[in-house]
């Protein structure tokens, strides 16, 4: 976001030369944001045909009103020029409305939506069009039944469908959801035949539908040249960054080609907390540093216009094959080649005319870009630095304090001020760290890219000076990871804000506050002190002021990442604990935070790592009175774990079923599920979970661990009863039983789930089905730790504690 001088050197220029006659040039702003607006709108709610009909019309009759407003007036001035406006700009969005109604048909209505409303299971005919993503940690064998090993996702274009009595032919965007490593060593451009499981998208969605695939797919033929030499440069730069030591060498890959296969989880974190993420997404900065230094390259060997532009076009295309067309990649692509089409016929460029006709022909050649968020961002953060940028650059370099920094200060705030309401709506909190973060770590991503670059074409032929060049990049990877680490552990680097409509509409408001109050002198220095008068009592003093755990919490759903870890208050210093989740630390820092000093009573609901991993958290940390666990001591090497911990600690174990009940402080519980356990699942030990009915004070609870359909319905057999709060099996996968959600009555559903986790969780269907019956979620996720609250008249509620640390890994 930060480096507007690697966008400028793309031939799109900042300051004065981006304007006008001195101003913006601001004509075909009104047009991309219309048919933006009109395929997003489409693409979300789905137009029926009448709709789309009345948009055919208007797109037909505008010409019309076009040529009315073309004629000219008395002494050939222009007769109507608003009206010229009006009709542009009506015509365009009329036309984003019939492209992104159009490609959003067949998630809506269709022979392909009826099928996947009825959960068929098809042949299916597919073309990947990205790498496969792979979980960060391989689930534990029971997970995967016969086919073991880690879930993967791809993005691909379905081709073909044969479902029960009919075939269609289609060309639409799915996701493939698989088991094992049957799709992770396939290439974008591979077709392959899938029998899969279809499922609908959820609303939103970029994608027609999700395939679950139920068999090693058949791979047809070969991905063409092109792909295949693309797979070959990635690799090539994977091995060549493995002599970087870690994180940074994880990092290289990622900041150079989105290849983010190798990178820390926790240091993805960091860059999340520390607003950084956008340097390993491969943003517009990586491909305009590298085709900007292509651009200067052959200006020094004084080659022409048209050249250089031809040559810098090439570099466009190949980045974004090699990058994968990311939104913010394809956006910089898109605007790079206007920018050079300008530089080729030697016309001046206008950088906000460039961003303009990007949008218009990105959102007209694939309108599933209008509902991407990246999208959304990356031309946000462009149109900060555009209009924002070089103005309060000025103001900033005219103050002899600043110097030169004051381009990089205000670019980096005029990035990041224009995608907040963006941010917001999306949830997880606003990082109060990331202007200063992008502005210490803007030096080392031009060095990094290039020598990375460099690294992977050399890499083709000579692997010692490939080593060589990656060890020179990793120095500026090792700055960058230095500074996600100093910024992510700022006390309180991230503010809570709501997330959605409220959340993007107070956090615009926000924006226009501040924008309005930077543009006068004395106006200026009252925002700035005002800001860091904010930001100083936020960090030294709220978090003194601002009591946690919530007064009247009864249940804590901690934040532990891609995993359950649930804590049920006892008494004044202890719980009852349900599942740690994956990493000890996690649970052990939620525990401190709570000021639980003793666990009377420890419950495994099963024993897959995202549950039982944080063993040492609890046990050997704090006194534990009794450890009860599911009646299947399976995976076995976690069993064996748990049973070393517990005897090394003197914590007696029990194993229990349906039935099991006790009192333990202030937590009344019973075992409603398992009856018995069930063999022959697609997961023993998911099917084997406790299913526990608790009460705290007034508060009922249902705990659900992993369970799914086959040990719902054992349970839904006995009777669920009305309860106040249900945690949501599974992390809110797709597997559940329709009645098993409803039938709860809840007021609260709570989703334990990690950020980015690559098992599609909280799955779209069940999302629906918990709003559906007028439940309130809470996601760990979105929200970080999670407290349910009894209120004064009886109710409960949800209260979220800024976001913590955050993972998306280990089990499933």
């Amino acid at each position: 976001m930060v480096a507007v001088a690697m966008e400028t050197g793309l031939g799109l220029p900042s300051g004065s030369d981006a304007a006008v006659g001195g101003r913006l040039d601001l004509r075909l702003v009104g047009p991309a944001v219309a048919v933006w607006g009109g395929a997003a709108a489409a693409g979300y709610w789905g137009f029926g045909p009448v709709l789309l009909g009345v948009a055919g019309m208007v797109l037909c009759a505008c010409p019309v009103g076009v040529l009315i407003a073309l004629h000219q007036g008395p002494g050939g001035r222009l007769g109507r020029p608003g009206a010229l406006v009006a009709f542009v700009t009506l015509a365009f969005l009329a036309a984003g409305v019939l492209v992104g109604g159009a490609a959003a048909r067949p998630r809506f209505t269709g022979p392909l939506a009826e099928m996947a409303r009825a959960h068929r299971t098809v042949n299916a005919e597919v073309v990947l069009s990205d790498d496969p993503k792979i979980s960060a940690a391989a689930a534990p064998a029971a997970t995967s039944g016969p086919r073991e090993g880690p879930t993967v996702t791809v993005r691909a274009r379905l081709e073909a469908v044969t479902g029960p009595g009919r075939r269609l032919r289609a060309s639409v965007p799915v996701l493939l959801v698989g088991r094992g490593s049957d799709l992770a060593n396939y290439l974008p451009g591979q077709r392959l035949s899938v029998r899969a499981g279809l499922a609908p998208a959820g609303p939103g969605d970029t994608i027609a539908t999700v395939l679950f695939v139920r068999a090693p797919p058949r791979a047809r033929g070969r991905p063409d040249a092109v792909q295949r030499a693309a797979g070959w440069l990635r690799a090539g730069l994977r091995d060549a960054a493995d002599v970087v030591p870690q994180p940074a060498g994880g990092l290289l890959p990622a900041l150079v080609v989105g290849d983010t296969s190798g990178l820390d989880p926790g240091l993805k974190d960091d860059f999340r907390t520390a607003g950084m993420s956008h340097l390993t997404a491969v943003s517009g900065a990586n491909l305009a540093i590298t085709a900007g230094t292509v651009l200067f390259l052959l200006g020094r060997l004084r080659l022409g216009a048209r050249s250089r532009a031809v040559a810098a076009a090439l570099v466009l295309v190949g980045f974004v094959i090699l990058a994968r067309p990311s939104a913010s990649v394809v956006r910089a692509g898109a605007m790079g080649l206007v920018g050079l089409v300008a530089l080729a016929a030697g016309r001046p460029r206008a950088a906000l005319a460039a961003l303009a006709t990007a949008v218009i022909a990105v959102v007209m050649a694939d309108p599933v870009f209008a509902l991407s968020a990246g999208f959304a961002l990356s031309v946000l953060a462009t149109t900060g630095m555009i209009v924002w940028g070089p103005g309060w650059s000025d103001a900033l370099e005219r103050g002899r304090a600043v110097g030169r920094l004051g381009e990089v200060v205000a670019v980096a705030a005029a990035a990041q001020l224009a995608c907040t309401p963006v941010l917001a709506w999306l949830g997880g909190g606003i990082s109060i760290v990331a202007i200063p973060a992008n502005v210490v770590a803007a030096p080392a991503v031009a060095p990094a890219t290039v020598l990375g670059v460099s690294a992977m074409a050399v890499a083709a032929v000579n692997d010692p000076v490939a080593a060589l060049l990656a060890r020179l990049a990793g120095l500026a990877c090792h700055w960058l990871v230095l500074v996600a680490d100093v910024a992510a552990g700022v006390p309180a680097a991230t503010i809570g804000w709501p997330a959605g409509l409220a959340g993007a509409a107070t956090a615009l408001g926000c924006v226009v506050l501040v924008v309005a109050l930077a543009r006068r002198r004395p106006t200026r220095w009252l925002l700035v002190s005002a800001v860091v008068g904010l930001l100083a009592a936020r960090v030294l003093l709220l978090p003194r002021l601002a009591g946690w755990p919530p007064p009247g919490w009864r249940l804590v759903a901690c934040d532990v990442g891609q995993g359950d870890g649930l804590v049920l208050r006892a008494g004044p210093a202890s719980a009852v604990v349900v599942d740690v989740g994956p990493d000890p630390a996690l649970i052990a820092a939620c525990l401190d935070d709570l000021g639980v000093r003793e666990v009377p009573l420890l419950m495994l609901t099963h024993l897959h790592a995202d549950h039982a991993a944080g063993l040492s958290g609890v046990v050997g940390r704090l006194p534990v009175g009794e450890l009860v666990v599911s009646p299947l001591p399976e995976p076995a090497d976690q069993w064996d774990a748990v049973e070393r911990a517990a005897r090394a600690a003197g914590v007696p174990v029990r194993a229990v079923t349906a039935g099991a009940a006790g009192e333990t402080g202030a937590v009344r519980w019973r075992v409603i599920g398992p009856e018995r356990v069930l063999r022959g699942t697609a997961s023993d030990p998911n099917n084997a979970s406790l299913v526990v009915l608790a009460a705290v004070g007034g508060v009922t609870i249902l705990l659900t661990g992993d369970a799914e359909p086959p040990e719902q319905r054992q349970v839904a057999r006995r009777g669920l009863g009305p309860v106040d709060v249900l945690k949501v099996a599974h992390h809110g996968s797709e597997d559940q039983l329709p009645e098993f959600l409803t039938r709860t009555g809840a007021e609260v559903a709570l989703i334990s789930v990690g950020v980015d986790n690559t098992y599609g969780h909280p799955a779209p269907s069940t999302l629906a089905g918990l709003h559906a019956a007028g439940m309130s979620v809470a996601r760990t996720d979105l929200h970080g730790t999670v407290a349910v609250v009894e209120t004064a008249g009886g109710g409960v509620r949800a209260v979220a504690r800024r976001p913590g640390p955050r993972g998306g890994g280990a089990g499933s």
